[in-house]
């Protein structure tokens, strides 16, 4: 057998060298992921093979593996090289001194020093991790680690991110954490990564590619201009001025005149302000309110208004002016409750006739103050035109001041959808609506229920389905008002809207219903819808015919409202 030469063979240990720490550094360090062997170690660093190289040149010919292992930085892992602390660290787990210690760790430290990084074994929660379960600590104190039978101790000191340098490993994190408790009981600093991590998901990029968002948000629209107007067969032609703000606030008064060109003068609180000038021949409103959703912090809503209203009806003028202050909390998201009371100087003028008793005593300047109490249920999809839910209204009122009596109001609304496109578009819809009301004998005329018109009989005249005394209407102190309404689509983009509908009902001057005075009217009719040109509500023409009435009503068979605003 020929000789080898000791060249030779120096060689081919060097190779054997080579090759066992390439297979050891270039699967198990973030350096070298995805790469094995020879590949892992040449392909991505160069300057590892020289190093390996170098240290091997200096070394002479009958140096020993361990010397050489030495000369690059790795030593081997004993009990006489290990503090006491140190060995009781490394027994948390058995598979630690089985474990071969990634090369790229253990370089150029000095490999007896006490101070050097000591690597330990932390498996993830599991224990069924396949990847590398090696972490890093700078420190080999006692206190650093912490005994076995605790459950935290493969817990171990973990750096700040912002002291690791780029592109190497940072100490402490990316690996499999423990379990330490809910999240938000840790500084998000020190373990940056999530729960359950390893060491094989980090990478320099990922981890030092990351920036600082500022995220500015600016207010949306929460004021509101309007300017336009109406007419319906009720109030005839008016004027419509509003002003609607959803985020005012009463106590930020202005500095200067720029604050009120900004916009930020008045605004901030959350409240509601309203103002709204309603000029126009037969009637005029103007009113101002405020609400505010959140009184002293609690979630008690108040509101209070000021208003001034004249209506000149067909037998009499009337002129109030006055205010309404009302609380009220929200008991679920549908149902909720409020109490107010109404303070009003009501004049009545101007009759049209001296015939009937109860006008002639109503004649003049009365102080009406009415408190009250309600509650409300309101599933309703929409206020303008619903389709689904229902709406329960119950409220009990007491007037005091120059009249005294008693009011009790039920109003009922309830919507049924029968058919819909799959898009939710082309709905059907049947709804049903009640009033029932009763008010007491001290009722003035001012406050007399009235029917007949868009809003409660339609088919007759506004205000021409109620009792009369001497050619004038004076209203009564009963009510029970209903309709049945069938809406449905009549362009495919639900535009124009059909309905077929039958009023029926009755006003009583006493709390009784007889037929001689109840009346029906059926009819069909149109909605239209034109929110491009600032229409909200949808236009709405009716045609009744009534075909139940009592002496004396004023038969309408037109009906209609229109509204345009800005």
């Amino acid at each position: 057998m020929p000789r080898i030469q000791p060249s030779i063979l120096r060689h081919m240990l060097s190779v054997v060298f080579a090759i066992a720490v390439c297979n050891l550094v270039g699967c198990q360090q973030p350096l070298f992921k995805n790469k094995t062997g020879l590949g892992g170690l040449f392909d991505k660093d160069q300057g590892l093979s020289e190093l390996i190289s170098d240290s091997t040149a200096s070394l002479p010919p009958e140096s020993s593996l361990e010397d050489r292992l030495e000369n690059l930085g790795i030593s081997k892992t004993s009990n006489h090289s290990t503090t006491k602390q140190d060995t009781s660290a490394l027994s948390s787990n058995d598979s630690a001194d089985n474990s071969p210690m990634p090369a790229s760790i253990a370089a150029n430290t000095p490999p007896k020093s006490s101070k050097s990084p000591v690597l330990l074994r932390a498996q993830s929660p599991d224990q069924t991790s396949s990847r590398s379960p090696y972490q890093v600590s700078q420190a080999t104190t006692k206190q650093d680690f912490r005994n076995q039978d605790d459950d935290d101790s493969k817990v171990v000191q973990a750096q700040y991110p912002e002291n690791v340098v780029p592109g190497e490993l940072p100490i402490g994190n990316g690996l499999a954490s423990p379990n330490i408790g809910s999240p938000n009981e840790m500084n998000p600093l020190i373990q940056p990564y999530e729960r359950g991590g390893v060491a094989s998901d980090w990478t320099p990029d990922s981890y030092f590619e990351r920036a600082d968002v500022d995220i500015y948000v600016t207010e949306t629209q929460t004021g509101r201009f309007n300017f336009g107007g109406a007419y319906n067969s009720e109030n005839g032609i008016v004027g419509q001025f509003t002003i609607d703000e959803k985020n005012f606030d009463i106590t930020r008064w202005p500095r200067s005149l720029g604050e009120i060109r900004d916009g930020t003068a008045w605004r901030g609180g959350g409240q509601t302000f309203r103002l709204e000038l309603v000029p126009g021949a037969n009637l005029q409103r103007y009113l101002v309110s405020i609400t505010e959703p959140n009184l002293l912090g609690s979630d008690i809503t108040f509101s209070g208004s000021a208003y001034l209203y004249d209506r000149n009806y067909y037998d009499w003028d009337e002129h109030r002016a006055g205010g309404k202050f009302s609380i009220g909390r929200r008991l679920t998201p549908y149902l909720s409750i409020n109490s107010g009371i109404r303070l009003e100087s009501v004049t009545v003028d101007n009759p049209r006739l001296d015939t009937s008793s109860e006008l002639n005593n109503s004649l003049g300047t009365s102080n009406l103050y009415v408190g009250n109490v309600g509650l409300v249920r309101d599933t309703r999809d929409s206020m303008l035109q619903a389709t689904t839910g229902s709406l329960f209204s119950l409220n009990f009122s007491q007037a005091f001041g120059d009249y005294s009596y008693s009011r009790g109001d039920l109003d009922l609304k309830t919507y049924k959808l029968l058919y819909q496109r799959p898009d939710g578009s082309g709905r059907h819809t049947v709804s049903l609506g009640t009033k029932l009301g009763f008010s007491g004998n001290s009722t003035p005329i001012f406050e007399n229920y009235f029917a007949g018109g868009f809003s409660t009989l339609r088919g007759f005249d506004f205000r021409g389905a109620s009792p009369m005394q001497g050619g004038v209407r004076v209203g009564g102190e009963f009510q029970w008002l209903n309709t049945v309404e069938y809406m449905f689509p009549l362009t495919a983009s639900d535009s124009v809207k059909g309905v077929v509908f039958c009023d029926y009902g009755t006003v009583e001057e006493d709390i009784e219903i007889t037929a001689d005075n109840f009346r029906v009217a059926p009819g069909f009719g149109f909605r239209v819808s034109m929110p491009g040109a600032g229409i909200g509500a949808p236009l709405a023409f009716d045609f009744a015919f009534p075909v139940a009435t009592a002496e004396g009503d004023d038969e309408k068979v037109f009906s209609f409202y229109l509204g345009v605003l800005r």
